[in-house]
């Protein structure tokens, strides 16, 4: 080894000279030391360079290198855009909102809104960590904690009573900002129309262990509603793995995320406040969805930038602000679903969507269900009116697409169908009136009931609004035809048995008559020989009452009692057939003496026989009611009648109570 050379001086002692010297043997001991340190490491390494699964590692490096490139060029871009945001934080404060002038903005009721010193605010912070920016906060901002998200609410709730701060945050432990001063570029943007402001997420900058393709990009330029195939509204982060520009203007999203957040406190509290649910990010996009529908913005604010630290857990994570399967999702659809199918599907016209459910058990079933019958007819009507349907069994009644509807109309069945808070829910009573209860028809926003002595009954028994709107007929379809050979008959009756023998029916043999059965169910209650058929298409029913002399008609007990009349008596006139049905109330009155009542079998008899005898006066008599049905009761004027109850009606968002 090398040994450099004393330096020598004629004034320098030889007790100096020692001490120097001793101080260069110890300096070359400890190099002496180190390098036996490194020929020791370089055989370790030498050693393990050698085992398989040291070359298989070194392998997957080599094949991560090109991800490991793109990953630091993130990192150096972004971290060139954070030191220009803090080199030119005046000039992009002077120079964001794409404002015309740099005179300040003037709210909606045209009064200057106040400056960000003058703005009370609080803010929210969500989880167990308490992040180090917390104590960069201005002075005046009041902070408090909830260390789960359902406990959002609440803390909000307290810190409004308490300090009645004009906005309030909700911000993520694991959110970090990279702007200093963050807090007052959000509430800047927050005016008259802008109810709540969102920052610029990105995605946090990894160690090399642990860094992806997506570091230091976006995470989220807010969230984006969109309607999935089936119409089920979803929620999209914006602009996702885009390069973060933070110079951009403030721009307009659909909603934000649970990672920050900041609400104009009034706004906040007539939306309803944050939901109580342990999913932050369903919370906030349907408070957005709300302030949304209340004619309220989002803003983002691109040169207040955070970093997003959660982890990202599945790939869905880097696109989805919500999982659109998971229960959260659902709870929140169930809340507020017409608010988010709205802000996704921003109808240009003020068109409803209605969700019709009938109680035809499936879609397997649903041809031979009158029911589903009438809400099709029902739907082509809204339909000519510029608004949506979508029909459903009974079986799909609770289906997200359904519930994210502005409307959900009930054709009321046997069995109850259970109320979304975030739609209207209208319950319209067209048959079995014994089975609707009281909390039934509270829940509603509206109840319809085709029968005026039901509905005075019916109001006696809610406070939820309750109208009149008796059933109808597809007047397209149910219209004169052609007589058909095969359906020619004196006596016509379509109906199923359900297991007992209908009253028409009896009534009918006991007279003497030999009535065409149309329907099923009457093996062994009837003479074979007189049923035509166990099932005819609704299609096909307009031929069927065309073809008849006339057509008998009855209804079940406790619908004859209440007053419910038949939906056939509409569709038989409005083919200007002759009609003949058991007594119900009103009747008469309804239809202006063109459907004739029978109270025994000798009148039954009496009546057949004279329609019979002079069908001209029949045809007649029929003419005139299906003129009335054509002015009054086609299903044209039941959508139009059930669009201006509506209007008239306010949605609860919740059940009704007396």
């Amino acid at each position: 080894m090398h040994t450099p050379a004393v330096p020598t001086d004629p004034h320098t002692g030889d007790a100096e000279l020692r001490e120097l010297w001793q101080e260069l043997d110890g300096e070359r001991a400890a190099v002496e030391h180190w390098r036996r340190i490194a020929r020791q490491r370089s055989d370790e390494l030498a050693a393990l360079s050698n085992r398989t699964s040291i070359r298989v590692l070194l392998g997957v490096e080599r094949r991560l290198r090109p991800v490991a490139a793109r990953a630091r060029f993130s990192r150096r871009r972004l971290g060139g855009v954070a030191e220009r945001l803090a080199l030119t934080a005046g000039a992009l404060r002077r120079a964001r909102r794409r404002r015309p002038s740099p005179e300040p903005r003037a709210s909606a009721s045209g009064s200057t809104a106040p400056s960000v010193s003058t703005r009370r605010l609080a803010v929210v912070v969500v989880g167990l960590d308490e992040p180090h920016w917390v104590s960069t906060l201005p002075p005046d901002v009041e902070v408090a904690r909830a260390t789960e998200p359902s406990g959002v609410r609440g803390a909000l709730a307290q810190v409004v009573a308490s300090s009645a701060p004009e906005v309030v945050g909700i911000v993520s432990s694991t959110t970090e900002p990279l702007t200093p001063d963050w807090v007052g570029r959000l509430l800047e943007s927050i005016d008259g129309s802008t109810a709540a402001a969102v920052p610029l997420l990105v995605h946090p900058r990894r160690p090399f262990h642990r860094a992806t393709a997506h570091d230091g990009l976006v995470r989220a330029a807010g969230v984006c509603l969109r309607l999935d195939a089936d119409g089920i509204p979803t929620a999209e982060l914006a602009d996702a793995g885009a390069v973060p520009l933070p110079e951009a203007g403030v721009a307009e999203v659909d909603a934000g995320s649970g990672a920050a957040v900041v609400v104009e406190r009034r706004a906040y509290e007539a939306a309803g406040g944050l939901a109580a649910t342990n999913h932050l990010d369903a919370a906030v996009v349907e408070l957005c969805a709300r302030l949304s529908a209340a004619g309220s913005h989002v803003a983002l604010v691109p040169d207040a930038v955070m970093v997003d630290h959660r982890p990202v857990r599945a790939r869905r994570d880097l696109r989805l602000a919500v999982d659109p399967g998971g229960t959260a999702w659902a709870a929140a659809i169930d809340r507020s679903g017409a608010a988010l199918r709205r802000l996704a599907d921003r109808p240009t016209e003020p068109a409803l969507q209605f969700a019709i459910t009938v109680a035809t058990p499936s879609a397997k079933a649903a041809a031979r269900w009158g029911d589903w019958h009438l809400a099709q007819a029902l739907t082509d009507s809204l339909r000519r009116l510029g608004h949506r349907v979508r029909v459903q069994t009974a079986d799909h009644a609770d289906d997200l697409a359904g519930r994210a509807c502005d409307v959900h109309l009930v054709l009321r069945g046997l069995r109850p169908v259970r109320r979304t808070a975030g739609q209207r829910h209208v319950l319209w009573v067209i048959s079995h009136p014994e089975a609707v209860d009281d909390d039934e028809l509270d829940a509603a926003d509206l109840v319809l009931v085709a029968s005026p002595r039901f509905a005075e009954h019916a109001r006696r028994r809610t406070a939820t609004p309750v109208e009149v709107m008796l059933q109808g007929t597809d007047h397209r379809r149910f219209r004169p035809r052609p007589v058909d050979p095969a359906h020619r008959h004196d006596v016509t009756i379509v109906a199923k048995t359900r297991d007992v023998l209908r009253p028409v029916v009896s009534d009918a043999l006991g007279a003497g008559l030999r009535p065409a059965i149309y329907g099923g169910g009457w093996d062994g209650l009837v003479d074979a020989e007189l049923v035509v058929a166990n099932h005819v298409d609704n299609e096909d029913l307009p031929v069927v009452y065309s073809s008849a002399s006339l057509v008998l008609n009855d209804h079940w007990r406790t619908m004859r009692a209440w007053g419910f009349v038949s939906n056939r008596l509409f569709d038989v006139l409005a083919c200007g057939t002759p009609v003949i049905s058991d007594p119900v109330e009103g009747i008469d009155e309804l239809f202006d003496g063109a459907v004739l009542e029978y109270h025994s079998t000798d009148e039954l008899r009496e009546l057949v026989d004279q329609v019979l005898a002079d069908p001209d006066v029949a045809r007649e008599r029929a003419e005139r009611g299906r003129k009335l049905v054509l002015t009054n009761h086609t299903f044209d004027d039941r959508a139009g009648q059930l669009v201006d109850f509506l209007t008239g009606v306010p949605f609860r968002r919740g059940p009704a109570r007396r």
